[in-house]
């Protein structure tokens, strides 16, 4: 049975590039009074080591699942009895991934490596690109589908065929000087798609020069309404996504009903 409400926390940080310990540290601190509070707590885009443009260097920063930051993010989410939402830098073998995570308090985890990487800032000379559709968990009677930054831009790879899906989680590294882009095309996602959409983003200033500002967080209705924003001194917040609401909604209007089918290959 889905619990009416499900709350989510957003949390923006300014993240240090390659120090994964001071991330963590910083992430445990930032997010400990409000955890326990939370179904699910989504930290941004590469949230433990930020993008690293050196290959060899991405390499030797990079994690296998097994390693210290899922490791922690286990015992974090089983402490707090809430999912834990993100991604790190991963490799499998040689090949280095963007991977996003799902982890719940019981263990269980899902993994997504990033389709669509952001060939404009070096990405695709760095990372080996995932394949297929992005995951669709279900977590507390609700069900979740979780995409990476560059993906939010092609909208065929977000579609919600059948209302697959109720709510879309974006983690991002989404640049200042293109928020307006990022905040109309998680406004856009949430709309066609009849879902809520929450779209975390980093604040600061990357290793390459690119500024993030603050406050571009943000949780969206399927009306396309923001419920919830960071902001320049507060850099979690939070909602309660009614369930009902949804559902209720997608019963007086579903547009649903009129989508195309199609397999994403």
């Amino acid at each position: 049975m889905a619990l009416e409400y499900l709350n989510i926390a957003l949390l923006e940080s300014d993240i240090k590039t390659d120090d994964k310990e001071s991330n963590l540290n910083a992430f445990c601190s930032a997010t400990s009074p409000y955890r326990d509070a939370v179904d699910i707590a989504v930290v941004p885009e590469l949230f433990t080591t930020g993008f690293i443009s050196d290959k060899e260097k991405a390499f030797a920063a990079s994690e296998r699942n097994t390693e210290s930051t899922i490791t922690t993010l286990h015992s974090l989410a089983k402490q707090h009895n809430s999912a834990l939402c993100g991604s790190f830098l991963a490799h499998t073998a040689s090949k280095i991934y963007n991977r996003a995570f799902f982890i719940e308090p019981s263990g269980d985890e899902v993994f997504y490596d990033k389709r669509h990487l952001f060939s404009m800032g070096g990405e695709s000379n760095v990372f080996t690109a995932g394949n297929g559709a992005a995951p669709v968990v279900r977590f507390r009677g609700w069900n979740i589908k979780f995409i990476i930054c560059y993906d939010l831009r092609f909208p065929v790879f977000c579609r919600n065929q059948r209302n697959e899906y109720d709510v879309l989680i974006v983690v991002a590294n989404w640049p200042e000087a293109r928020q307006k882009a990022w905040l109309r095309l998680l406004s856009a996602r949430a709309i066609e798609n009849c879902c809520y959409v929450c779209g975390v983003n980093r604040r600061g200033v990357d290793a390459q020069g690119n500024s993030y500002g603050a406050g571009s967080s943000v949780i969206i209705d399927y009306k396309g309404d923001i419920l919830a924003q960071t902001s320049q001194s507060a850099s979690i917040c939070a909602a309660a996504l009614s369930k009902g609401k949804l559902d209720n909604f997608r019963g007086k209007f579903p547009v649903w009903n009129d989508a195309d089918d199609f397999i994403i290959k």
